[in-house]
Order: structure tokens, then C-alpha cells, then sequence
């Protein structure tokens, strides 16, 4: 049985502090940033998906980008038969 993971990070986002530069979306490799070309702004998708790396924050350098993980929020269930 494979891992399922619940969280509810956010990922607060400052448009006014964003310079279209695409570090953030070149950042994520997990494809939780996608890109509006016509606005040259980050689209946040699928942020349940998010790692919690803190790469995208880490790139921007205007600090348009905060990642704000909810450790709380998490609930693994796996599965080990040898522990039963």
C-alpha cells in the first residue's frame, strides 16, 4: 500500500512584489506552479501537491512567495504487516 498524505499548505503569493522573471515555476519540480504566459505571473495549482521544499521561495528574490507548510494538517497511513 502506498503512502497517503492529507495537507493543507498554502503558499501565500505577493503579485505586487512579482517581476515575471519564472524562477518559481522553474523551481518546482513537483509541477505545483504553472505559468500564465499572457500575465507572466505564477498560477498556483495543486498546492496539496507541494513538497514543502522552499525552493520557489528561495529563487524569488523579490520575495513574492511565502510557503507556509501546516505540519499539522498531515496524515500518513501506511501499511506494515510485519508490525501487525
Amino acid at each position: 500500500m502506498f503512502p497517503t498524505i492529507f495537507t493543507k499548505h498554502t503558499i501565500e503569493f505577493d503579485p505586487s512584489k512579482c517581476v515575471g522573471c519564472g524562477l518559481c515555476y522553474k523551481a518546482c519540480f513537483v509541477d505545483v506552479i504553472r505559468w500564465d504566459a499572457e500575465n507572466r505571473k505564477p498560477i498556483f495549482k495543486y498546492v496539496e501537491d507541494c513538497e514543502h521544499c522552499f525552493y520557489c521561495q528561495s529563487q524569488c528574490k523579490k520575495e513574492a512567495i511565502r510557503v507556509v507548510p501546516n505540519y499539522a494538517s498531515e496524515r500518513l497511513l501506511q501499511s506494515f504487516p510485519q508490525y501487525k
